[in-house]
């Protein structure tokens, strides 16, 4: 099982942002350098947690998000304010605002957003 995620980036606080609109984010934490500047914030997806830290930006190649019956307005909603990026039978991607690639996947089902 994963803990967590870490993702680097120039401003922790702009991207948060953008994360904490997806279905079922949950900030839970934030950290500060003694100088007061923003270090991370933690945001929760389920059992896993995403840590945006201050830094150089580096991702993984794409973090993908499972699609739950429970959010699926929600997600439909989501997509429809962003730009989606390519998709296949079983996942969309779109961007996040740092420019990372993000999906949504409902795998081994189709997706269907209607």
């Amino acid at each position: 099982m994963i803990h967590h995620i870490a993702i680097g980036t120039p401003n922790p606080s702009h991207l948060a942002a953008f994360y904490l609109k997806i279905p079922g984010a949950k900030q839970i934490r934030e950290f500060h350098y003694p100088s007061g500047l923003l270090r991370s914030v933690w945001i929760e997806f389920g059992q896993v947690i995403l840590m945006l830290e201050e830094g150089e930006k580096k991702s993984s190649r794409a973090l993908v998000f499972a699609l739950e019956k429970n959010n699926h307005s929600d997600w439909t909603q989501f997509l429809s304010q962003i730009e989606i990026q390519n998709q296949t039978e079983y996942t969309v991607y779109f961007l996040d605002t740092d420019g990372n690639l993000l999906g949504l996947s409902n795998y081994p089902e189709k997706l269907s957003l209607n």
